[in-house]
């Protein structure tokens, strides 16, 4: 068949024509869709091309298309449809649609995939938005865990980008700007729903939270430490920003447990902003009397725990136990295996994701914020040994 316009060799539509496919017009470079000599469309076909195609009216090709009442169209007329939408390769406009409902069916994420933690977040919040026909739209302003210092972009300008695409909502972890609480009000001004992982916020922003049952956490390395004969135990904390909530309650809740047994006792270094956690570790590592055992706020920072003892010539787990947080996936690799709270982060973004979605959809009050507390577990390995002698 030959297009009546470009006068050129292109593929038919119609029902048993020979040229029944849709084909890359060599011309023009661009798809031409034609049914009985008339082109329907080129390139993106739309819903006007399918009920052209079709030969009924746009509103019964887009109720059809939606299965919206669907008895009330004939078996013939429902199959004319599809038949249409399936060799036109149709597919709907989000973007009209948004506009029609006044939801774009995308949530903002801002959580770095900087660890294995992080990374099993991302992926329960992407399994879980896609059951429900939302898509995640990832963003985020640091690279590493390095979340004090000045990122590629700036920090307001990613969350307008989430703003001006007409986000539904928003996960966010905090720390991922330090100027959080200031650039929060640019969603909450708009009613963006705000969920946090890892940090509550104060009730006046309004914004549901999940986050790890820390004193759980604590509990747990405590009488593991406790039980191996442990009293004088170090814990190497991580300061960071006010939005490391999670980091002061570990440090918090461990401390309550250490301080309730006579004759045990805990001193905290804490890691600031640009500080060497190396060196802060040598210096746990070399106070006198040195603790039999460590516990870091984070798997990443018993790394630091790992690497002073060797400059020291001190063995794990014979001279010093070392206990970390997170659980992430080189600590099982690490020489000795080190021991370590393990965080479900998968089980975390999923029900993250769930908890957005509801509040979008209205399950909750008004002003009935949504609190998750996530237990977690203590897996142990070759890091902690009954307490050494000295």
């Amino acid at each position: 068949m030959r297009c009546l316009f470009f006068k050129k060799a292109i593929f038919c539509l119609t029902k048993g024509c020979e040229y029944g496919k849709i084909g890359l017009c060599k011309y023009l470079h661009k798809t031409l869709f034609v049914s009985e000599g008339k082109i329907l469309a080129v390139g993106v076909s739309s819903l006007k091309d399918v009920a052209q195609a079709a030969n009924v009216s746009v509103p019964t090709a887009s109720r059809i298309l939606r299965k919206i009442n669907l008895t009330r169209f004939s078996e013939e007329t429902r199959n004319k449809v599809w038949d249409a939408a399936a060799k036109l390769r149709y597919r709907p406009n989000m973007l009209v649609k948004g506009i029609q409902t006044g939801t774009t069916h995308t949530i903002g994420v801002m959580v770095p995939p900087f660890d294995s933690y992080w990374s099993s977040i991302l992926y329960g919040i992407h399994d879980t938005l896609i059951t429900v026909d939302f898509v995640p739209i990832n963003l985020w302003v640091r690279h590493g865990d390095n979340f004090s210092s000045s990122g590629p972009v700036d920090d307001l300008e990613q969350i307008h980008r989430l703003i001006d695409r007409r986000i539904d909502g928003v996960i966010m972890w905090p720390p991922i700007t330090p100027d959080f609480y200031a650039h929060n009000e640019e969603l909450t001004s708009r009613n963006v729903p705000v969920l946090t992982i890892d940090h509550e916020l104060p009730p006046e922003f309004g914004a549901d939270s999940i986050t790890t049952n820390e004193e759980h956490g604590a509990q747990l390395v405590a009488k593991h430490l406790l039980d191996l004969g442990h009293r004088r135990i170090a814990h190497l904390g991580d300061v960071g920003l006010e939005t490391y909530s999670w980091a002061q309650r570990r440090r918090m809740f461990f401390e309550k447990e250490i301080a309730a047994v006579p004759g045990a006792s805990c001193f905290a270094v804490e890691k600031r902003k640009n500080a060497d956690g190396l060196e802060l570790a040598k210096k746990i590592l070399t106070a006198d009397p040195r603790p039999t055992a460590v516990y870091a706020a984070s798997d990443l920072l018993a790394r630091y725990v790992y690497l002073a003892a060797a400059e020291l010539k001190l063995r794990i787990p014979e001279n010093v136990s070392v206990v970390g947080f997170a659980d992430l996936d080189f600590a099982a690799y690490m020489m000795p295996p080190l021991t370590s709270v393990r965080q479900k982060g998968y089980e975390v973004g999923r029900r993250a994701a769930k908890l957005l979605i509801d509040r979008i959809q209205g399950k909750f009050a008004q002003n009935g914020i949504q609190s998750i507390v996530m237990n977690c577990e203590l897996v142990v390995r070759g890091s902690t040994a009954p307490a050494a002698k000295q």
